[in-house]
């Protein structure tokens, strides 16, 4: 794995261990009214582990709490109480350092239907990685998860959507599941990754998971439904839970052995997960007594750990104490972040590009407006086509009218589209910490061209056969409303739970604004209750810059009709400076509501998730690490002042430099200093390391103390 090289977080190590202990989760129902009823327990007292290079399944009938959990574990829940300890090497899981070595594939994919697999790839890698992999890397590495997941024989194939056949649901998932390997995670936690594959396909996909633990010593927790043999065969540990309790967590061989010692031996031939499975599921008759399982778990507790052998303690002094001893400073989010992914401006240009790309290939986002604004511009045209003499410039007025609310009001044809992009920024957000601003900045921005070639050709059409005025003010008009209508829409897409709801929304807005706007009810009669919302409907100025724009160089019957209608102090550049601050004001909604997404909000930091960060301290089934640490004694660590020792954070040890002095040979002495950690070796040998593990000096040889 090639992760960030500041070994000053704790979790920004190769390796990494991931432990939980007595997380309980409880959820407030609440009636329609939003009246708070009873309190619910999701999950109760849940311990266990994964350590590097294992592959851990979490199981358990539906219902029992196997997506709760590993949304804990991901740092993905955000409501309702969590108790308990989640730790990262024996210490506190930070959100900002753990999200940086961890990828998360939920059970939904989340994909553009425009693009092809490669494509995907190709997007996710750049929007992901850092500036520190070159094009080369980022390259092989696509190319590399294509062949892992088997994707070889669809990289050209698109995802596919309602328009347009694509790869299959099966190819999706590998497709989900080949984008968060890009990152190569030390932390890996999937949610049904063999959900809507064929028997060859998911176990092909938990053999490469399988492998990625034991090659790169990653820890990959899943959890599945019901593993055949062949997969159970390639797990590390199995947490069977039941009514959101554990009833076992071991290795899988055990199993047989331990449902025997309770009273439920595992039959012949029988896969033993459909054997525990069927005990746990309550839904159906024929299930063992769940909760003396659960009870008999509890009183013999086997609580996996991860026992790190470590070269120093995992306690550090205080700063500054002991001489030149201090505690290193951990990195702050900032420069976290800046080693783990691509600069704002890289995540713009790709978002921009993706983004443009989705509206010209998608057909339903602008395509289809496209086509019945040609039709309605051209109905509009030729229902008030110039050479009606008959027509007045009272007949106009409702044309305008229609103009303006209606052509406006189509902007809501988006939103079922916007769905689909929501649900991709969600995605990245989590899992590459997706810079809000730039893909608000793109989404706009990409939304610009097609909805200024819907203006023009309507202006053009409408203007054009009707004989109107001002094809520029029409135009700019036009463009100004659909863009406010567009943001707006974003917005309701942002903040509602699903596009049907921010479709009835829009259209109750719609209806209102279009009520006020000052055609059917003229502004001096509207009733002073409603009048303020006159003032901040943005109909109101676009329908009053077309009706000053088409009649104020009319006299005497133009001035007659502004008059009407309250509408001859009308200022054009006013009136449009009104929508584009609507623009801005509903573009930056739209970014708070995509700061405050649901799923995206934590509310940990808040407050309203207890989450207890201790470090969890066992040796008991301890996991065998990759490394074999030199140990020491007390009395081999020495300072300048013998009666209080700094000791460095442990996690200095995992630092590339570090590893290879360690593995060639033995440490007998450590010294801290403000900026450096010294090592002394059984050969007489000192090597000195700055704060971020690099070797900056070595001594062969040495005679002296350290």
């Amino acid at each position: 794995m090639n992760f960030p090289e500041d070994p000053t977080s704790p979790e920004i190590i190769t390796n990494n261990s991931l432990e939980w202990q007595g997380i309980s989760y409880d959820v407030k129902r609440r009636n329609l009214f939003g009246k708070k009823l009873e309190t619910k327990r999701i999950l109760d007292s849940v311990s266990g582990s994964a350590c590097p290079g294992q592959l851990v399944a979490i199981m358990g009938p539906s219902g029992s709490g196997k997506t709760t959990l590993l949304d804990i574990l991901a740092d993905r829940v955000s409501s309702g109480k969590i108790d308990g300890t989640i730790s990262v090497n024996k210490r506190p899981r930070s959100t900002v350092s753990f999200r940086a070595v961890s990828a998360y594939v939920s059970q939904e994919d989340s994909l553009i239907g425009s693009f092809t697999v490669l494509e995907t790839l190709r997007q996710s890698a750049r929007l992901a990685l850092p500036k520190s992999v070159d094009a080369a890397e980022r390259e092989r590495r696509v190319q590399h998860a294509i062949d892992m997941m088997g994707l070889r024989s669809c990289e050209n194939v698109l995802i596919g959507d309602v328009f347009r056949k694509g790869v299959s649901g099966g190819q999706k998932r590998r497709v989900s599941v080949a984008i968060e390997l890009l990152k190569e995670p030390s932390i890996l936690l999937l949610d049904e990754p063999t959900s809507g594959l064929d028997s060859a396909a998911a176990f092909n996909i938990m053999e490469y998971l399988k492998k990625l633990a034991a090659e790169d010593q990653c820890t990959v927790v899943v959890t599945i439904h019901q593993p055949s043999s062949d997969i159970w065969s390639s797990l590390s540990k199995v947490c069977f839970l039941a009514k959101g309790n554990v009833v076992y967590f071991d290795t899988p061989d055990r199993v047989p052995e331990y449902f025997a010692e309770v009273g439920y031996p595992v039959p012949p031939y029988t896969n033993p997960a459909e054997h525990v499975l069927n005990l746990t599921n309550t839904d159906f008759p024929g299930h063992g007594d769940v909760e003396g399982l659960i009870e008999r778990y509890r009183k013999e507790p086997r609580a996996p750990t991860c026992q790190m052998q470590l070269l120093l303690a995992d306690t550090v002094s205080t700063p500054g104490g002991g001489g030149d001893g201090g505690q290193l400073a951990p990195p702050s989010e900032k420069e976290i972040w800046k080693t783990v992914r691509p600069s704002k401006l890289v995540q713009f240009w790709t978002l921009l590009k993706r983004n443009f790309m989705n509206n010209l290939r998608n057909p339903g986002i602008y395509w289809v407006r496209f086509v019945m604004y040609v039709m309605l511009s051209f109905m509009i045209g030729t229902m008030y086509i110039r050479s009606n003499d008959s027509l007045t410039q009272f007949d106009y007025i409702p044309m305008l009218f229609y103009v303006q609310a209606f052509l406006v009001f189509m902007a809501v044809a988006v939103l079922p589209f916007f769905d689909e992009i929501r649900a991709v920024f969600a995605r990245e957000r989590a899992n590459s910490n997706l810079n809000v601003l730039m893909f608000v900045l793109a989404n706009f921005l990409a939304a610009l061209p097609g909805i200024a070639l819907i203006a023009l050709v309507s202006t053009g059409m409408v203007v054009g056969i009707a004989g109107l005025n001002a094809f520029g003010w029409f135009f700019l008009n036009l463009f100004l409303s659909m863009v406010v209508s567009e943001s707006l829409m974003m917005l309701l897409g942002a903040a509602t739970p699903h596009y049907i709801i921010g479709i009835a929304l829009g259209a109750g807005l719609y209806g209102m604004f279009m009520l006020v706007c000052g055609f059917m009810v003229p502004r001096d009669k509207i009733p002073a209750g409603w009048i303020w919302v006159h003032y901040i409907a943005f109909h109101t100025y676009a329908f009053g810059a077309f009706m000053f724009a088409e009649f104020h160089d009319e006299p005497p019957a133009g001035n007659a009709i502004l008059r009407q209608f309250d509408l001859e102090d009308t200022d054009l550049g006013v009136n449009m400076g009104v929508l584009a601050a609507w623009t801005v004001g509903l573009q930056i909604l739209f970014y708070l509501a995509l700061l405050d997404l649901a799923f995206l909000d934590h509310c940990s930091q808040a407050g309203m998730i207890d989450v207890r960060g201790e470090a969890i301290i066992s040796d008991t089934s301890s996991c065998d690490d990759s490394i074999d640490y030199p140990r020491r004694g007390p009395s081999e660590v020495h300072s300048e002042d013998d009666d209080e020792v700094p000791i460095v954070d442990y996690h200095l040890v995992e630092a590339a430099d570090v590893r290879r002095v360690l593995s060639a040979e033995e440490a007998t002495a450590v010294k801290v200093t403000k900026d450096k950690l010294l090592i002394g070796t059984e050969k007489g040998s000192v090597y000195a390391f700055d704060g971020h593990g690099k070797m900056v000096g070595t001594w062969i040889n040495h005679t002296g103390a350290v």
